[in-house]
């Protein structure tokens, strides 16, 4: 299916070579050497000027549009905008030293590790994004890129919808990981709080696919719509590789999925589980999970540990001749005096009175 494209890789032209493009990469810009010497600057996104609202924790979560990136893009790069009109793709550096607010986007973003080290916060979680590391983000995941040094290099995709069409969704394949995320990214019925990590394992092919990418793409002379294609589905084939290499370190379901994941650990280790095991478990703030489960579920998690505990007693009780003492320490109940209460106050008989029944 990729033989041809792989072929890309091998062709010799006269566009950029990759030492003039790791040169342009690590040089700092106009851009990064102000975010050096201010730290409040915030490089290429101007978030002052995009409309944001206040989250649960009153922070200001900035909307990131498309429309606002391309036309700063044909600004910026007015040399390739007869290609940047046609193509809903956007490629460009992050901004080093840039101060980077929490933010979601309307558009898909694929973010390379290129070199360093990135620390990102996604969904209250703290990541950590090695050299060769790719996340996938859809529109709604709120996120922000911490501090980065010279030495961190990340190169940022952003995919209008409108990249995923059937005629690039037919070239990914049906049954892969990346195909599965860009539908769901453009449906209107699934929630879009997904994104993906993946351990490429430094892929040598993936960096060169990459490069042969930027290399392309910042040369206005050679720039191809088809040749720009062909690299992102060999950058998107190296993702599916490695997910299938077991080397995808973390995917995070729409709700509607990953809520089941949950539960089943919940089940799983309710004699010992906590919020706070549970939420470092899964990667959540514990506040922001304890509200994800009430509003999946309906229950609080006290409510659930609690329903899976009593019903454990309750099926030891009639199943078993051990002590109650030992069943309300196998359940993980810790003081005798609360499991008598909260027994009492769901089956209205005390556990020994239920046993007898």
């Amino acid at each position: 299916m990729f033989t041809n494209l792989f072929l890309l890789l091998e062709m010799r032209t006269n566009s950029m070579n990759k030492y003039e493009l790791r040169e342009k990469l690590t040089t700092l810009s106009p851009t990064e050497q102000a975010c050096k010497t201010n730290v409040n600057i915030s490089g290429e996104y101007d978030f002052p000027y995009f409309n944001y609202v206040l989250d649960s924790q009153n922070r200001q979560i900035y909307t990131y549009t498309f429309e606002r990136h391309l036309q700063k893009s044909l600004k910026r790069t007015p040399h390739i905008a007869r290609y940047l009109e046609k193509l809903p793709l956007l490629i460009f550096k992050h901004a080093r030293f840039s101060f980077t607010p929490f933010h979601v986007h309307d558009f898909v973003e694929m973010t390379y590790v290129y070199k360093g080290t990135i620390n990102m916060i996604i969904n209250d979680h703290q990541v950590t994004l090695q050299q060769g590391y790719v996340c996938i983000l859809d529109t709604d995941v709120s996120h922000k890129i911490l501090d980065t040094s010279e030495d961190d290099i990340l190169i940022n995709f952003l995919m209008n919808k409108k990249y995923f069409s059937n005629k690039m969704l037919s070239r990914l394949g049906s049954n892969n990981i990346i195909s599965r995320f860009a539908v769901e990214s453009i449906s209107e019925t699934h929630d879009h709080n997904q994104y993906i990590i993946f351990n490429t394992n430094n892929s040598e092919l993936l960096m060169d696919a990459v490069e042969g990418l930027l290399s392309n793409y910042f040369d206005s002379t050679y720039y191809s719509v088809d040749t720009i294609d062909a690299y992102m589905i060999i950058i998107f084939s190296e993702l599916i590789k490695a997910h299938q290499n077991e080397k995808s370190i973390e995917y995070q379901k729409s709700n509607h999925m990953y809520i089941i994941d949950i539960l089943q650990y919940i089940e799983n280790n309710y004699s010992t589980c906590t919020l706070e095991s549970l939420a470092n478990k899964f990667g959540y703030n514990p506040s922001y999970l304890s509200r994800y489960i009430k509003k999946s579920t309906g229950q609080t998690f006290i409510e659930l540990i609690q329903e899976l505990r009593l019903n454990q007693a309750c099926f030891m009780l009639k199943n078993s001749t051990v002590s109650i003492e030992y069943i309300i320490q196998t359940v993980g109940y810790k003081n005798v005096a609360f499991f008598y209460k909260k027994f009492n106050a769901l089956f209205g008989m005390s556990p020994k009175e239920y046993r007898d029944s």
